[in-house]
């Protein structure tokens, strides 16, 4: 179901061609009306709800460890087409739907525990949470640029199950939800707090 949220009504409504539950979703901020979403078999679907089919793409991107589209998303910038998927394996995929034959760049970030992932806005940058108290920031081009993780100290912040992410539309702070009910905001080094 496709909400406008201005005048509160339903859009529309259409099948998700899949006979798979739906997993992650997400609708673009840049081009109206493009959805992508993750599937449980590890499936990925773009769809145009102003277009009379709706669906546009599908494609498998993680075939080798067939698990569950945990998180997804479109990449910050113009090109509707660049879109991230992360699986449960712990896999992220950065696809292009003109190119559906592979991954033009692949991820292992986390060894079968991805449990979230939150992708910027603006800014080129992506972050991933996993079930063993660990957050890993990379850039749009794989490189990793940052982890946030639990240590055992006196003084050191609790890091649970992360359970969901999301940065800030425009500056640079992330939000992480842990399944022990703690949420946490983390800047940049650089960042000047308010």
């Amino acid at each position: 179901m496709v909400w406008d949220l201005e005048k509160a009504q339903l859009v529309s409504s259409f099948p998700s061609s899949s006979d798979c539950s739906i997993t992650a979703l997400s609708a673009s901020q840049v081009h109206r009306g493009a959805l992508a979403a993750g599937f449980a078999d590890g499936s990925v679907r773009l769809y145009d709800v102003r277009k009379p089919e709706m669906l546009t793409c599908s494609t498998h991107p993680h075939t080798q460890n067939v698990k569950r589209v945990m998180g997804i998303g479109f990449q910050p910038g113009l090109d509707p087409g660049k879109i991230v998927s992360a699986s449960q394996a712990g896999d992220i995929r950065f696809l292009d739907i003109r190119n559906l034959k592979d991954a033009y760049l692949t991820i292992d970030a986390h060894r079968g525990s991805l449990t979230a992932l939150a992708i910027h806005r603006h800014a080129p940058i992506i972050a991933s949470g996993s079930a063993k108290q660990l957050i890993k920031v990379f850039s749009l081009g794989g490189e990793q640029l940052g982890t946030i993780r639990y240590y055992r100290s006196f003084f050191a912040q609790k890091i649970g199950t992360m359970s969901c992410l999301t940065f800030h539309p425009y500056q640079i702070l992330l939000a992480a939800g842990g399944a022990d009910a703690f949420v946490s905001i983390y800047a940049d080094d650089n960042a000047q707090v308010r």
